[in-house]
């Protein structure tokens, strides 16, 4: 008796409660798909072994004929991995600006701007009070560009009722480059005297800085071509130092062979502290 009790009460424990269901088995399932096997070719260093080896890009004939003429340099141009970081030493459409601070009393002004000669550059002139700020572009009264390497004096006068002036003398300006838009150009001006040592083509320790920069200019700005003008009083000096120019645009800039060239302006007793470059790019 206590033997059949026993195994009632093993049995009753070793079970499962009502409503629960046992499900045991193995099913073999075979997948059929295909997997698609990928090798990527990761380089993370390609950029800057290309800066290591001193890889150039080559525009031949047989490129241009696959490839689109005009939009392959511009994807190279605007790669902003051939950017130079640099401190800028261009002046960029404003020259100069001026923050006059009168009273009420005042019921004109005029702002003139002198070269080193005296001579009045620009003119600016009306009635009332003056605005907050007045911002010379470097532009003459005949709407011509500055001459670059040029320093320049201003002279702020401002009249009461009766015609009484306060004048204010402000310091000398003297800027070597300007970037600047003329029609549908972009024009890049620097004095020689910023690029070159003394009266040659020799580059001096600065010009580096500043040749860094037009390629910058030159990358954000290129469509079909740029031109380098270069001006001095001398016809072999004007030939070379617009082809060192040249060439040192063509080691920092990708363009096709025909996007460059260079056209010397010899110009007969020019001062050579108004010698200069300018780079016109379109």
């Amino acid at each position: 008796m206590h033997t059949i009790l026993l195994i009632l009460l093993l049995s009753q424990t070793s079970g499962h409660d009502i409503g629960e269901e046992v499900i045991k088995g193995e099913a073999e399932m075979k997948i059929q798909d295909r997997k698609i096997a990928l090798n990527p070719e990761l380089k993370p260093f390609a950029p800057l072994d290309s800066i290591i080896s001193q890889e150039r890009y080559i525009f031949d004939e047989k490129l241009y004929a696959t490839i689109d003429a005009l939009n392959t340099p511009i994807l190279y141009l605007h790669s902003e991995y051939l950017r130079v970081p640099l401190v800028s030493r261009f002046m960029y459409s404003s020259i100069a600006l001026f923050v006059p601070r009168f009273e009420k009393t005042v019921a004109s002004w005029e702002l003139l701007i002198t070269d080193t000669n005296g001579d009045v550059v620009r003119k600016y002139a009306e009635r009332g009070l003056p605005p907050p700020s007045i911002s010379w572009d470097g532009r003459t009264e005949k709407n011509e560009m500055c001459n670059m390497g040029e320093t320049y004096n201003y002279v702020f006068t401002a009249f009461d009722a009766v015609g009484n002036p306060t004048r204010i003398s402000g310091r000398s300006y003297k800027f070597n480059g300007i970037v600047y838009d003329e029609q549908r150009s972009k024009i890049i001006a620097v004095a020689s005297s910023a690029l070159f040592s003394g009266e040659s083509a020799a580059l001096n320790a600065e010009a580096p800085d500043y040749l860094d920069e037009v390629a910058n200019v030159i990358k954000d700005n290129f469509k079909k071509e740029v031109v380098v003008f270069s001006y001095s009083q001398s016809e072999a000096l004007a030939k070379s130092r617009g082809a060192a120019v040249m060439n040192e645009i063509i080691e920092r800039v990708v363009l096709p062979e025909e996007g460059i060239k260079t056209a010397p302006r010899f110009i007969p007793g020019l001062e050579p502290k108004y010698s200069k470059i300018e780079i016109v790019v379109q």
